[in-house]
């Protein structure tokens, strides 16, 4: 089994299914744990698609349940869509959880999927240009409000008179934040270079990038990056579902390791199993 100090594993799922509840999620996040995994991200959705029987939670509310029952395992969202949270709350609500669990937070951020259903449908800012203005503004409001200094802002969505969070984040100098985009789109990736990580996906297809594509996408952050990060997280997913004996997953670690990844987050569609079937899972990791 190939191993790195440098590589990290996560669990990552959807914040909905049918019949979850806030506790399958503990018990699952608890037993990723318990078997090493180094984080558990979940998604950020209002609405389940094509499962209109599915329980949808909130991620924040089910984050802050399994920091409370945990103590390792690194935990977030990926991605959150910004636009659809007032930036003063969500800033109020991440570092309320970087203290609960001790600064275990990641936070993933993005535009969000779904303009139609996720956004229009409830009244809010569908466009996708005006989405992404209010992204970068409310990332500005996050690293000032985590700050714990006095802070103002006066931006074209947003607006803040002098104002001072506290506490700050355990986290310093900031909660990571990692930005998702669709790869070869480039402004996420301007984006993900003010930042400490990417979360990259293939636009067009969920297939997953090839590691050829990482190279590419590092080399066009890296220059990009006003200063170079050291610790800088790039997150590839990939799927339980396709890791079985017959395919070679230590060769994809080194593949994809080579061209810059560090994290490997193993995705769980609520379609392809019930929380037992995921449960196993997690407790017979690949990487093992």
């Amino acid at each position: 089994m190939f191993l790195s100090s440098n590589i990290k594993y996560g669990v990552y799922i959807a914040n909905f299914g049918s019949g979850w509840t806030v506790d399958s999620f503990v018990e699952l996040a608890k037993e990723a744990e318990k078997a090493g995994w180094d984080g558990f991200f979940l998604w950020d959705h209002l609405y389940a698609g094509d499962m209109p029987d599915a329980n949808v939670l909130d991620p924040f509310i089910v984050l802050a349940a399994i920091a409370s029952q945990t103590k390792k395992i690194r935990i977030g969202t990926t991605v959150t869509p910004l636009s659809r949270r007032q930036p003063w709350q969500i800033a109020r609500e991440t570092a309320t959880l970087d203290h609960l669990s001790n600064g275990r937070l990641i936070l993933g951020v993005g535009l969000g999927g779904d303009p139609v259903n996720e956004f229009a449908a409830f009244g809010m800012e569908s466009n996708d240009k005006i989405r992404g203005e209010m992204l970068d503004e409310s990332l500005d409001i996050l690293q000032g409000l985590w700050s714990g200094e006095k802070f103002t802002y006066n931006g074209k969505h947003y607006q803040i008179k002098e104002t001072q969070f506290l506490p700050a984040t355990v986290q310093k100098p900031t909660i990571p934040i990692w930005v998702g985009g669709n790869w070869p789109n480039k402004k996420p990736f301007r984006r993900a270079a003010k930042y400490q990580g990417v979360f990259p996906l293939l636009a067009g297809s969920y297939d997953g990038l090839q590691s050829k594509d990482y190279q590419a996408i590092l080399t066009y952050i890296k220059k990009h990056q006003q200063q170079q990060n050291k610790s800088y997280d790039v997150v590839f997913m990939t799927n339980f579902f396709y890791w079985d004996k017959e395919n070679n997953f230590d060769e994809m670690i080194r593949e994809y390791s080579s061209n810059g990844v560090n994290w490997f987050v193993h995705c769980f569609h609520p379609w392809e199993g019930d929380f037992d079937t995921f449960k196993q899972l997690v407790r017979n990791s690949p990487w093992k």
